[in-house]
């Protein structure tokens, strides 16, 4: 689906994005799975870059909303970055020291 991403505002292909991630949805957040509340559209870049930047552990603890992910300071970062990039369609060079 292509449409303007909710973090950066570009136009693409869009992703869901879990607030809080997929593999925490349990231990009572089972309700969170399908909720329209829980999950947001953005572009792979975007997506890519909160992923690097956090793993989901702090993601769920720290960032379960739209609006605490986009005053997160990576992801602030990489917005006002992505900004000044628009054309930007690769991954993110951000990393949070997990292995791939």
């Amino acid at each position: 689906m292509t449409g303007k991403c909710e973090t950066c505002g570009c136009e693409a292909e869009l992703t869901k994005h879990h607030l809080v991630p997929q593999a925490r949805v349990k231990n009572g957040y089972k309700d969170l799975k399908d909720d329209p509340a829980n999950v947001i559209m953005i572009c792979r870049p975007c997506h890519d870059a909160i992923h690097a930047a956090y793993d989901e552990t702090t993601l769920r603890n720290l960032y379960s909303t739209k609006e605490k992910l986009l005053a997160a300071p990576a992801v602030t970062k990489f917005i006002a970055w992505r900004k000044k990039h628009p054309e930007f369609r690769g991954s993110s060079k951000m990393n949070n020291g997990r292995r791939r």
